[in-house]
């Protein structure tokens, strides 16, 4: 969240969900990340996983971020695998700003059968506005890349 939010009194409601000043129901929490229920599922499943401190969106990641990308992705498939879904079977991806609608980086975690067309499009991989993990390595590893080679 940025001072401008803080001083515009624009809270966050990810980070409100997370630290639980907004009542949810929690599918899991540990200090660094936290998973719910979409409000607006796509599919038979469809949970959210957060970061519980503030980052922006996929655009304001750098390379050390990946330690908690990686556990935002391990306990999706965890959680796909509990209610019974297959995780290759299943889509894990973040949206791409501005194809987001909440400021606060978000894994969607989606298995089972989608409730549209629509949203089968709006959750598919290799489109300018959802990328799953391997394409954000890929983007970060570049964005790496590209400072490294600025310094020289």
């Amino acid at each position: 969240m940025t001072i401008v939010d803080r001083i515009l009194c624009r809270p966050c409601i990810f980070c409100a969900i997370a630290d639980g000043s907004i009542p949810t129901t929690l599918i899991y929490k540990d200090d660094k990340i936290a998973a719910f229920n979409d409000i607006n599922p796509a599919a038979e499943t469809h949970i959210l996983i957060v970061p519980v401190d503030h980052v922006k969106s996929v655009k304001t990641l750098t390379t050390d971020h990946i330690p908690l990308l990686e556990k935002m992705h391990q306990k999706g498939i965890d959680l796909l695998r509990e209610r019974g879904h297959n995780p290759e079977q299943s889509r894990l991806g973040f949206h791409v700003p501005p194809f987001n609608t909440v400021d606060h980086l978000h894994l969607h975690v989606v298995g089972g059968a989608m409730k549209s067309n629509f949203r089968k499009l709006k959750y598919e991989t290799g489109r300018m506005w959802y990328m799953d993990l391997t394409q954000l390595h890929a983007t970060l590893d570049k964005k790496r890349r590209l400072q490294e080679g600025a310094r020289l």
